[in-house]
């Protein structure tokens, strides 16, 4: 068994374990907690994935028992979050309880807010299952749930003790739920490492038939998002880089009512943002062209109606957490692998005119076609 291991140095620092077949891992470590489990999971995961991680817990003599919720983004909501925690209470789980999230950044992101306030706060463990859950959302601590407002605009900042990334799981992955992984690497290349978005390039074809390979390149991912949660944690500066191509992502995703995946919305809000650092004169337009090119090579649909609605998408960006007096912020790239900083600032307004000029290319861009409709 190849096992990388990182160290989330934040308080409570927070153990990654990275490799094929690292579940195994799990008895022991939970062993050493002295505690009572409770395994919560999306209905997406496939069973033998849940009840192989049940298994291993049970022949350790270990306390454990399964809750389910819906899986889907639509389902991460506070009326989610109640529901389990009425289980939880039913069955009479206390301050003794540690929980482990088992899915993808659904699952995460709403247990780890679970976990946060139940007792005033329990330990919780993340075993992501997809791509995307292990580059980005099982890292840093964020945790939320979704309102009608936007996106992940209730929750806490919440570390969790540790996170067992098992690839062999990602052997049962869906092909656009590979891609919605990819984008957020791809992020993390645009925002912090250009030599990552060349071996991204290059990669397009072997990625998924080359163990060694998405072994290096998850653990360099992770490690560019170790290093920035590191230095700020609690999103006050540096780690809003994080949020490149989010700001616009997480504005359509709302607009489509979570009919398109996160990485879908994120790649839309990469080159979408990345048009606006080349028209504020920052970036050179070769980017955009190599970035849509990826983006496509690893078979993004990048189609959305989301900027048909002009008055809508203003809405959604003057409600993002970066917004200042409702003002949309964004962040900014001077050249492939680094992101823009001016005397400690690390997202930018945007001059109105340029801003709807770039929208108005956005609609041409990504909208639908009345065939592609139907």
């Amino acid at each position: 068994m190849t096992v990388k291991s990182l160290e989330i140095q934040l308080y409570p620092s927070c153990q990654l374990h990275l490799g094929s077949g690292v579940f195994a891992l799990l008895p022991d470590y939970c062993r050493s907690l002295n505690k009572r489990f409770v395994i919560i999971s999306d209905t997406q995961v496939p069973e033998e994935t849940v009840f192989g991680v049940r298994n291993l817990l049970e022949k350790a003599e270990l306390d454990v028992r399964v809750f389910y919720f819906p899986a889907g983004e639509i389902h991460k909501t506070r009326e989610t979050k109640e529901r389990l925690e009425n289980h939880l209470l039913d069955w009479r789980y206390g301050r003794d309880t540690c929980l482990l999230a088992l899915g993808g950044g659904v699952a995460t992101d709403l247990i780890g807010f679970l976990a946060s306030t139940y007792c005033r706060g329990i330990p919780v463990i993340y075993l992501p299952t997809t791509l995307l859950a292990m580059v980005d959302a099982s890292i840093g601590g964020k945790t939320g749930v979704n309102t009608y407002h936007g996106k992940n605009l209730i929750g806490s900042f919440y570390q969790p003790l540790a996170v067992f990334m098992d690839t062999d799981v990602l052997k049962t992955l869906p092909p656009e739920q590979w891609s919605n992984g990819v984008v957020e690497i791809i992020k993390h290349a645009l925002i912090a490492n250009a030599e990552l978005f060349q071996k991204l390039q290059t990669s397009v074809g072997s990625l998924k038939t080359d163990p060694q390979l998405l072994l290096d390149i998850i653990h360099e991912s992770c490690l560019i998002k170790k290093n920035i949660v590191e230095s700020d944690e609690k999103e006050s500066g540096l780690r809003q880089w994080l949020n490149y191509g989010h700001t616009i992502g997480h504005a359509v995703e709302s607009l489509e009512e979570y009919r398109l995946g996160h990485g879908e919305a994120v790649a839309i809000g990469l080159l979408v943002e990345t048009k606006l650092s080349i028209e504020a004169g920052f970036l050179a337009a070769s980017v955009l062209r190599d970035l849509e090119k990826l983006l496509t090579a690893y078979q993004l649909p990048l189609k959305t109606a989301a900027f048909q609605n002009r008055k809508a998408l203003l809405h959604q960006l003057k409600g993002d957490k970066k917004s200042k007096a409702g003002e949309a912020r964004f962040v900014m790239l001077d050249r492939m692998g680094s992101a823009r900083m001016v005397d400690d600032t690390y997202a930018f307004p945007i001059e109105r005119t340029m801003l709807e000029r770039v929208l108005n290319w956005a609609a041409e861009r990504f909208g639908e076609t009345k065939e592609e409709k139907k």
